[in-house]
């Protein structure tokens, strides 16, 4: 039987304080204003997934998402969809007392479809002047070693190639209900 276990991460501008979300990756978005989403690129985007050896994503049903708050009450979701790049074996931190982790990391780029959702959710931000936002990765698993009961978790995101990568979640750990999964 096929074991699914869904991951949704969302790096939301109204929690700064969040411990999931770096102090760093708070404090550059919450500078960052909703009109200079109007800016972005949609072919320079990158999402970077990185999960231990052993887990493999569900690349047709990962996502890239941002909703969008007007001050008049309106609001859209976007879900843009993500092309794999390219997939790399590599080691990151788990933490300051733990060893470094081999993980296999992610690039995911906006597909055409996904770079559509993107320039519609540029129109609404120039038509309803929104003034909250909201960026999440969902990235389910494909594939998890047998008896495996959490996962630890890495996913960053660009939105220009002269930036630097931003972690919106940074080695955090997820249990996995074993009664979600059927076991």
């Amino acid at each position: 039987m096929r074991l699914l276990a869904t991951i949704l991460v969302a790096a939301a501008l109204a929690l700064p304080g969040c411990a999931s979300i770096p102090l760093s990756t708070a404090i550059r978005l919450s500078s960052l204003k909703p009109r200079a989403l109007t800016q972005i690129d949609p072919g320079e985007v990158r999402v970077r997934v990185s999960v231990p050896a052993g887990f493999h994503l569900n690349m047709d049903a990962s996502r890239l998402t941002l909703s969008l708050k007007a001050p008049n009450g309106r609001s859209q979701r976007h879900e843009m969809t993500l092309s794999l790049l390219q997939t790399a074996r590599e080691t990151r931190s788990a933490g300051l007392f733990s060893r470094d982790m081999a993980v296999s990391t992610y690039t995911l780029a906006l597909s055409p479809s996904g770079a559509s959702r993107l320039r519609s959710a540029q129109q609404f931000v120039l038509a309803e002047n929104p003034d909250n936002f909201e960026f999440g990765v969902y990235a389910p698993l494909a594939k998890m070693p047998a008896g495996a009961r959490e996962i630890t978790f890495w996913a960053d995101l660009r939105l220009s190639s002269k930036e630097q990568y931003m972690p919106l979640i940074d080695g955090a750990k997820f249990m996995f209900d074993a009664r979600a999964a059927g076991g």
